[in-house]
């Protein structure tokens, strides 16, 4: 059986050079990506969140989807180590990721696939670490992640490395 690129069914995605093609594509209807550039970019603006928390939840997401075009986007400026993106398929057993990471983890291994087991315990321990706010920030976070993941899988982009100076912004492209 070939690998799922050598099956892809989505084909018609042309982009031009230099641009990155996931934004491309969601430029084909530049009301809606600037709207989702908007919203996806307000979480890494608002530094809410850190970007290092979001970033290895980000990855975690992607890993789960096996999504290869999310895996090869790396916000440097998130400050995760190597050492710990390669730790995330095990972050349960590794000492690399703190409490509140460990958290906001298990909330990321839930909403792609488990979202109906996570608990009021998960999200009360979310709250303990985080606050409110910085909760729900999360929760939405994780889901547009997870949405990436499923737009990529679905517009069959390629898993470009992508090396972004800074997380992404609402007022840049969605790498």
């Amino acid at each position: 059986m070939g690998s799922r690129r050598e099956n892809a069914l989505v084909t018609w995605l042309k982009t031009e050079q230099g641009i990155a093609q996931f934004d491309a594509a969601l430029a084909l209807r530049p009301e809606l990506r600037d709207l989702y550039a908007a919203f996806y970019g307000k979480l890494w603006d608002d530094e809410l969140l850190p970007s290092s928390l979001l970033e290895i939840c980000r990855l975690r997401v992607a890993q789960l989807h096996e999504c290869e075009a999310e895996l090869a986007v790396r916000h440097e400026g998130a400050s995760v180590s190597e050492e710990q993106i390669r730790a995330l398929a095990n972050w349960q057993e590794s000492d690399l990721f703190s409490e509140p990471e460990k958290a906001a983890l298990t909330l990321s291994e839930k909403v792609p696939w488990q979202h109906h087991d996570l608990t009021d315990e998960d999200y009360s321990d979310l709250r303990t670490h985080f606050g409110e706010a910085k909760a729900v920030a999360l929760t939405v976070g994780i889901a547009l992640f997870d949405a990436n993941c499923r737009l990529r899988l679905a517009f069959d982009t390629d898993p470009t490395p992508i090396r972004a100076t800074r997380p992404a912004s609402s007022q840049g492209p969605i790498y």
